[in-house]
């Protein structure tokens, strides 16, 4: 590779596997920018080619119809030949002046049907797109429908099922099925049919022998507990009490 900034072919340092790759890469950096103003400079010299092209072409025409305009007439008289040529140029003046409102007007008419066009696609877009959102929107509303009617049907079975179960719970237990008006009041216990009979007294125990043992004294009961019956006292007591 050359110290001097340009590209000479074959002076790349060489490593184990080829060329180095960044000294390739600046040599092709270079000749690329190289070659972009080449060719910037090649389009600027033939678009100024063209130009005196078009203004060689203009000045021999110009020349060719002043030489037509002064064919036949004398050469002394200039005055007329100098009218002539004003007459000719305004003409051609004017006709350029409306061959430019003409290809401007069609160029107006190009630009507002262009317009016309994008303005109806767009509204045809916009149209198709208010479709879509609209469709897009019914869709989500049915579902949310669907949803719901689901999810109603579903708590209705549920309430169904535990409104058996209910049933079966107070059939067991023999309360009354609370009404739909009444659900929320605690269900009461049935009154039985009729009262139960009162307990009747114990037969009195019979008298112990003479030769039996003294019964000791009785004890209360505990509390809460059913009352004991006093053991009856010996037939010989009471006899010598009497």
């Amino acid at each position: 590779m050359t110290t001097g900034g340009e590209f000479a072919p074959g002076s790349f340092n060489r490593e184990w596997c080829g060329y180095q790759r960044r000294e390739v890469d600046a040599a092709i950096k270079q000749l690329t920018e190289r070659l972009e103003q080449l060719t910037t400079d090649r389009d600027a010299a033939l678009a100024t080619a063209d130009d005196v092209t078009r203004e060689l072409e203009a000045a021999r025409a110009e020349l060719a119809e002043y030489r037509m305009l002064h064919a036949g007439y004398s050469k002394e008289n200039t005055v007329s030949g100098t009218i002539r040529y004003l007459m000719h140029v305004a003409r051609q003046k004017a006709e350029k002046e409306e061959q430019a409102a003409h290809e401007r007007s069609e160029e107006l008419l190009r630009q507002a049907r262009e317009i016309a066009h994008r303005q109806a696609v767009l509204l045809d877009e916009t149209e198709q797109e208010t479709q879509r959102r609209l469709a897009e929107a019914d869709r989500r509303a049915r579902e949310i429908v669907a949803d719901a009617t689901a999810q109603a049907r579903a708590i209705a079975a549920d309430l169904v099922e535990r409104r058996k179960v209910l049933d079966r719970w107070c059939a067991q237990l023999g309360i009354p099925v609370p009404r739909e008006d009444d659900t929320d009041e605690p269900p009461t216990l049935a009154a039985p049919a009729t009262a139960p009979p009162p307990p009747t007294t114990a037969p009195p125990a019979p008298s112990p022998p003479a030769d039996a043992p003294p019964q000791p004294a009785p004890t209360a009961p505990p509390p809460g507990g059913p009352a004991q019956a006093a053991p009856a006292a010996p037939a010989a007591s009471a006899a010598d009490g009497s």
